[in-house]
């Protein structure tokens, strides 16, 4: 079972990302990355031209920190 800190959900809602979206990231990304006690999951989604990227914690992925679209990683 996936569980969202308070601040995960008020920022999934106010980005409008599909929490399908960020089921279907956690269970199929494209790419992962660890920084700190951070695991971020990342997944192409075209409509959006941007990496979805979902924020856990290294010691308990199945909390989500945050998720948000990072301008950063460009869909290839």
């Amino acid at each position: 079972m996936i569980r969202y800190d308070t601040h995960a959900e008020f920022q999934i809602v106010r980005r409008g990302i599909p929490l399908a979206w960020v089921e279907e990231t956690l269970a199929s990304p494209d790419e992962t990355e660890v920084k700190d006690s951070k695991r971020s999951f990342l997944k192409c989604y075209t409509e959006r031209g941007k990496m979805l990227r979902v924020v856990v914690r290294e010691s308990d992925p199945r909390y989500v920190i945050t998720a948000y679209f990072d301008r950063r990683k460009p869909c290839a």
